[in-house]
């Protein structure tokens, strides 16, 4: 006893001299083994995948122990000679676990959402992001249909539409946000892709975790311009778990174990929409969406070293959306499947890597008719399929206690088909540029682009100081579908200076590239070449201080400038339309140059069973157009955003608020009405709509079911207060008047949305 007390009093020192998140779980103990502490454990409990996602806040050795070893169902129990045994921790129910100890085994659904500019892992350093969310939290946000990417809205410096899941990092459009799965990258993972992405395509069932880089991301990601969106798959426990949910959104079903006494595991999970249930309660006609994801993995540890996995992610979307009047009808489907190896690598030497290879096809079909008088007609029909073979392999090496090495290469085979029809008349014109000039439209394309894309990275990240931390990497690119030397060379550089134990300044830069991808071709609105690759570079400059362990601000702020800007299509005035190509404001953007900077401050509070947040950002995005800055139609000058969330013995609640300044908009003026309707059109987005205020709310019960689990019954409210928070602006010509009348009317966002479901694990 006297030699395990003494290797507990060294470890603390240890422990000081070392980071785990990030790291595999393997590396951790063998850092611990080396520093003198006698380990136990068979290689078929502790797997080389098996990773730590958050840096361990206990100091004192055992409860560090604990706490890096129960995510993953393991638990540290003592041994003859002051030895520590790692054993597989025993099944308890709910009621009977420890404090703060997960419910079971496995993972809980939703592990945690970090957020950060970057994540700089060297020494010592535990970094304090902008905003945690928890497993518990997650759960309890009340975010519209259980959709993990949309608590990304919460966080400042991001912009998002009610309506949809995608978001505007930092100024940046839609498309500039790269998300992964498994370090696979997903191509627009959204269902009815081009009916608003209501919802992404991500299952929470099968997330262990979700990071969000706003700005000044690594360089081991690469060809998107503004940020990341990264989810890792939920880890399969030893015993057989599952869970199982229902709402008014969706249903959902997900199972894990392993085999092969633990040497190998899977898991499957499946969803499908209820939304055909939800729109019968609320009395409403909006169409016909259904939408289905699956995920498949099977995986088996070859030796101490090695393991492999195989897996399966399809999404399957079918719709037919129609307006209330009947007046505009669409149909799509949508068919996403991801096929993809994972070879995992882990030796005692600090030494490891990962190599996928990947198959992505991707389909959608599209028909479409419109006829909304004093406005537009037409149809169009819109087929397209895409085929990505690719291969993408890193590797790391820690040579010492304050150094990290890391490379990586990636290469993608791409190829696909257009085949594109549409006919359009239109009632009235504007007068704008990059608006449509003539009142009838013919259109056709049959294209079959095909090309490849290749990228390698080099980073070193190194402590010279116990103060000073400093981050360095080197990524180049090339592609072939634009015209022209497709290579791109993209340094950046992270500077980190600790001056007290609680407080860490950074300064980041970095230049970051993004092409357009083989999906992302416009030949629906008229684009038949690809653009070459638009450049931004990130400026940052942060500083976290840690009131207490509980209570962490942060202040950052940041600048980004576009340069090679691509082109992008967008509706002027209302953008909740099914058919976006058939509208005469439809306008193409090709700025010279874009700009986006601002502010934003943060304070987290995690306490155990409260928690909460509480931010706030100043911003402003402009494109210069002809010498003109045009301020982009997300530009949010001021956002805040805050919350509460409890969780006691059986129930739990979380209030969530969001405020930010108007969407922007454009005066219209009715200029002419002879020979042809024309309207006049004041500067691009000058206007500004109402404020947006929301207050969401959940409360939920849980039941311990002994044996067979845990059920939790929850009840959701979005928009509490039924604001009337106004999106867009409609228009039209009223024909039936004499003369005829431009019609111009202001719309609002999502009323009351009300949710209710169970979610049963077991």
């Amino acid at each position: 006893m006297k030699k395990l007390t003494l290797l507990l009093a060294c470890l603390p020192g240890i422990v000081e001299a070392a980071a785990y998140q990030g790291g595999t779980l393997e590396q951790a103990l063998e850092q611990l083994r080396a520093g003198g502490i006698a380990l136990f454990y068979s290689s078929d409990l502790v797997k080389p995948w098996m990773r730590i996602e958050r840096e361990p806040t206990a100091t004192e050795p055992r409860a560090l122990l604990i706490e890096i070893l129960a995510p993953h169902g393991i638990t540290v129990s003592d041994g003859p000679d002051g030895a520590l045994i790692l054993v597989r921790e025993v099944q308890r129910s709910p009621r009977q676990a420890a404090p703060g100890a997960p419910h079971r085994p496995a993972p809980a659904p939703l592990d945690a959402v970090v957020v950060s500019a970057s994540s700089y892992l060297f020494g010592s350093e535990t970094p304090q992001l902008p905003a945690v969310f928890s497993a518990g939290d997650l759960e309890m946000l009340p975010d519209i249909g259980e959709d993990p990417l949309r608590a990304v809205s919460r966080l400042p410096g991001v912009a998002r539409q009610d309506f949809s899941s995608r978001v505007h990092l930092r100024g940046g459009t839609d498309e500039e946000t790269l998300v992964r799965f498994d370090d696979l990258r997903l191509y627009d993972p959204f269902h009815f892709k081009d009916f608003y992405a209501i919802f992404s395509a991500i299952d929470p069932g099968i997330v262990s975790d979700i990071r969000v880089y706003t700005g000044g991301f690594p360089v081991t990601f690469g060809d998107r311009s503004s940020g990341v969106v990264e989810v890792s798959p939920r880890l399969p426990g030893r015993q057989l778990h599952g869970q199982a949910e229902f709402s008014l959104f969706t249903t959902g079903v997900s199972l894990d174990g392993s085999y092969n006494d633990g040497a190998g595991d899977w898991a499957v999970a499946a969803r499908r929409s209820n939304l055909d249930l939800f729109f019968d309660l609320a009395s409403q006609s909006l169409g016909e969406p259904d939408y289905h994801d699956l995920f498949a993995h099977v995986g088996h540890r070859i030796n101490d070293k090695f393991a492999i996995s195989a897996n399966v992610l399809a999404f399957v979307d079918q719709i037919k959306a129609t307006d209330t009047d009947q007046e505009e009808t669409a149909r799509a489907e949508y068919k996403d499947a991801y096929y993809w190896l994972r070879l995992d690598f882990g030796a005692l030497d600090g030494f490891g890597g990962r190599m996928l290879v990947a198959r992505t096809e991707l389909g959608s079909e599209r028909t479409g008719t419109t006829d909304l008088p004093g406005i537009t007609a037409g149809s169009l029909s819109d087929e397209r399929d895409f085929n990505i073979n690719s291969i993408q392999a890193d590797a790391w090496w820690r040579p010492g206690t304050r150094s990290v090495l890391q490379a990586g290469a990636e290469w993608r085979q791409l190829s696909g088909q257009y085949r594109y029809t549409d006919d359009a008349a239109f009632e009235l014109l504007f007068l704008t540029p990059g608006a449509p000039t003539m009142a009838t439209r013919a259109s056709s394309a049959l294209l079959r682009p095909s090309g490849h894309q290749a990228g390698a990275y080099v980073n070193w990240r190194f402590e010279p100081t116990n103060t000073l931390t400093t981050d360095l990497g080197l990524r180049w690119d090339r592609e072939t579908l634009a015209a022209g030397d497709g290579s791109q060379i993209s340094p950046r550089a992270v500077l980190m200076w600790r001056p007290r134990m609680d407080t860490r300044l950074r300064l980041s830069w970095g230049r970051y590239f993004q092409a357009q991808g083989i999906n992302e071709l416009r030949v629906s609105d008229g684009a038949r070449l690809f653009s070459p690759a638009q450049q931004a570079t990130h400026k940052v400059a942060s500083i976290e201080h840690d009131f207490t362990p509980a209570l962490t601000l942060r202040l950052e702020a940041y600048r980004k400038d576009y340069s090679k800007v691509l082109p992008r299509y967008e509706l002027l005035m209302n953008t909740l339309v099914v058919l976006p190509e058939l509208r005469p404001d439809r306008i193409r953007i090709a700025p010279d140059s874009a700009e986006a900077e601002g502010a934003e401050i943060s304070l987290n509070y995690d306490a155990g069973a409260f928690n909460g947040w509480l931010s706030f950002s100043s911003s402003k995005v402009y494109d210069r157009v002809d010498g003109q800055r045009l301020r982009r139609r997300w530009d949010q000058r001021s956002y805040a955003s805050g919350g509460l969330s409890w969780r006691g013995a059986s129930w739990e609640a979380s209030v969530a608020g969001t405020w930010h300044t108007g969407w922007r908009t454009t005066a219209l003026e009715l200029q002419t009405l002879d020979p042809f309707p024309l309207i006049a059109v004041g500067q691009r987005n000058a206007l500004r709509l109402s404020d947006f205020a929301s207050i969401d709310m959940r409360i939920a019960r849980r039941f311990d079911l002994g044996t067979a689990g845990e059920l939790t019954a929850f009840v959701e409210l979005n928009n509490l207060l039924k604001q009337g928070n106004q999106c867009c602006v409609d228009y039209q010509i009223e024909t039936e008047f004499d003369p005829a009348i431009f019609d111009v009317e202001v719309q609002d966002s999502l009323p009351l949305i009300p949710s209710a479901g169970f979610t049963w694990k077991f």
